[in-house]
């Protein structure tokens, strides 16, 4: 008998492991990617991550929602991102050990800290201490929202980042602007506990050549 070249395959066919295992309801980025960039960027990378999740959220469930209003005013809405990322780890069966409103006041209360922080130092007020209280204060801000990262990751079935966790060019882009605006904040802190650079290099001239 000749075989049916039009008959269907007698084998059992399977989905190959990898990208098309994972979901989509969430931003994937790696731990060591996401570290990063938003510490280079002086947390400036929040913004573009928590638009990123809110629209891939939106697109995946339907929901009517605005991801940048989301992104602007993100202190009253992490416990909101948090709350869905949790929901989609229990319909998923996906095990991730965390606290997601916990996670989410962490990162409420150090973004308010930070901003205090930040108010008082453009005020001069505890100067130098709040300058340099308000770049401490960014790490609080990070591993808060690391926590909540690995947790996305997790929900969308790849715990690790793998399918994100190269940097691009334009991550290597951001984070030269980033050195920039971390040697004008580090200058800053500098001069508000009195180091003058200008000082420092007449001090390192010898008197005897100075007067020749």
């Amino acid at each position: 008998m000749e075989p049916n070249l039009y008959a269907p395959p007698t084998a059992a066919v399977t989905q190959p492991a990898g990208p098309a295992d994972r979901g989509d309801e969430f931003l994937i980025v790696s731990a060591r990617k996401f570290c990063i960039l938003f510490f280079a960027t002086f947390g400036v990378y929040q913004l573009y991550w928590s638009y990123m999740h809110w629209a891939r959220y939106r697109a995946a469930s339907g929901e009517y929602l605005w991801p940048l209003v989301r992104t602007l005013f993100a202190i009253f809405y992490t416990h909101a991102l948090t709350a869905r990322i949790d929901a989609v780890l229990r319909k998923t069966g996906r095990d991730h050990a965390w606290a997601p409103g916990a996670m989410a006041t962490v990162y409420v209360i150090a973004t308010i800290g930070n901003a205090v922080l930040d108010q008082l130092s453009a005020r001069g007020i505890g100067s130098p201490h709040t300058d340099l209280l308000g770049v401490l204060a960014l790490l609080p801000v990070g591993w808060s929202l690391l926590r909540i990262q690995r947790a996305a990751n997790a929900a969308c079935g790849d715990p690790r980042g793998e399918s994100n966790a190269r940097l691009t060019v334009a991550n290597y882009a951001w984070i030269a602007i980033g050195a920039v605006l971390w040697l004008l904040i580090l200058l800053g802190v500098a001069a508000a506990f009195g180091f003058n650079l200008d000082n420092g290099v007449d001090a390192a001239i010898p008197e005897s050549a100075s007067s020749s």
